[in-house]
């Protein structure tokens, strides 16, 4: 029996846990940014938009860890209905809340909606790295009938110069006209081909295919992986101070630093056995949470400033806390009524039966 089919029989726990800290990651990045002004101006504003900066690294994680259970779930082929239920449990509430986004937006500022609908469906929201993930499946099923005939170290290495050059090019390179399509695509437009994500598709196919290899050569190698942690974020804080690249994940430096804190989360909860209650909710609920959590943020935020409420940076624990508890009550509710769960998402709990025969559950079904 082959190591593939000895470890789908067992679920990747630790999964649980990485999944949750990439998804709080990201509300917390998203409180400071909603907190502090857009210069970033003075110390405590810069350090707290390098601090959002590094935890942008949380939707990295989600799409690297999507890309690494498909690999351990399906190592060979999709099964039949495999689309199916991702255009239900992906693409519907990706949609959904897409529409409700637009709709809030052009209230809000005068906009028209329907042009905001276009955009949305296109990945002018938060909910972009659903796209990402779609491109991923096809990209699995890429390597799994020629890729994989070629060496993995050619692979990555390919992988990671189509990358490095691909984000380079938007980060470095100005927008060649002043077009408004043009302008789009070098403010986030470029975020959703897979080619700014290539590198973390290829490192988790092979991650996720030889998974017990990975581990072992994560604890091998953590001496140097935890060295690289300091060298990655002083040369983000350098391009902070230096370069106008942005605050945020598609960005060039941000791949080394990315990598490596996925790598140390996966040392950190690899003999994990047991996960707390809380972490296990956030990680069942952190779909429903990425697609909600903005609407709440943004209306709070509103509240303290319509009422001028003077909380300072007090106001960062405060949207993240109180965000997070909204949208799981929101996605609680909705997931009770009947097409609930293909507006907000639908909540991961997996079934006895499955956790014992294998790990798709832990995929992006959710």
């Amino acid at each position: 029996m082959s190591t593939n089919q000895i470890t789908a029989k067992k679920t990747i726990e630790e999964i649980s846990v990485i999944r949750a800290i990439a998804c709080l990651s990201v509300v917390l990045l998203h409180s400071i940014k909603f907190s502090t002004s857009d210069s970033a101006e003075g110390i405590t504003e810069f350090s707290l938009w390098t601090l959002a900066g590094l935890l942008s690294f949380g939707t990295s994680t989600f799409v690297f860890i999507s890309a690494l259970v498909l690999a351990y779930s399906y190592p060979n082929q999709l099964p039949v209905n495999f689309y199916s239920k991702r255009l239900k449990y992906l693409l519907i509430p990706f949609a959904c809340m897409g529409i409700f986004y637009a709709i809030i937006s052009g209230i809000m500022n005068g906009w028209s909606i329907p042009k905001l609908i276009v955009y949305n469906m296109l990945g002018a929201y938060h909910g972009w790295f659903v796209l990402v993930i779609f491109q991923f499946y096809i990209l699995h099923q890429l390597f799994n009938r020629y890729i994989k005939r070629i060496s993995p170290l050619i692979v990555l290495s390919v992988s990671l110069l189509i990358n490095i050059v691909y984000l380079a090019f938007f980060n470095l390179v100005p927008p060649i006209s002043d077009n408004q399509y043009i302008a789009y695509i070098w403010d986030r437009g470029y975020w959703m081909p897979f080619t700014g994500w290539l590198f973390y598709f290829s490192l988790a196919y092979y991650c996720g295919k030889n998974y017990r290899q990975f581990l072992d050569k994560l604890v091998k190698y953590r001496v140097w992986i935890y060295a690289a942690l300091p060298v990655s974020i002083a040369v983000i804080v350098y391009n902070n101070a230096f370069s106008s690249f942005g605050f945020g994940s598609k960005r060039v430096d941000m791949l080394l630093f990315t990598v490596v804190m996925i790598f140390i989360l996966f040392l950190a909860f690899r003999k994990v056995n047991k996960i707390a209650p809380v972490i296990n909710m956030i990680s069942q609920y952190s779909f429903g949470i990425y697609l909600v959590h903005w609407f709440y943020l943004e209306m709070m935020d509103l509240a303290i400033e319509t009422l001028s409420i003077p909380l300072g940076y007090l106001e960062i624990p405060l949207l993240f806390f109180a965000g997070i508890v909204c949208c799981i009550v929101t996605i609680n509710i909705f997931n009770r009524v009947p097409f609930g769960k293909y507006v907000v998402g639908r909540i991961n709990v997996r079934k006895k039966a499955e956790d014992k025969q294998r790990v798709g559950s832990l995929s992006t079904e959710s």
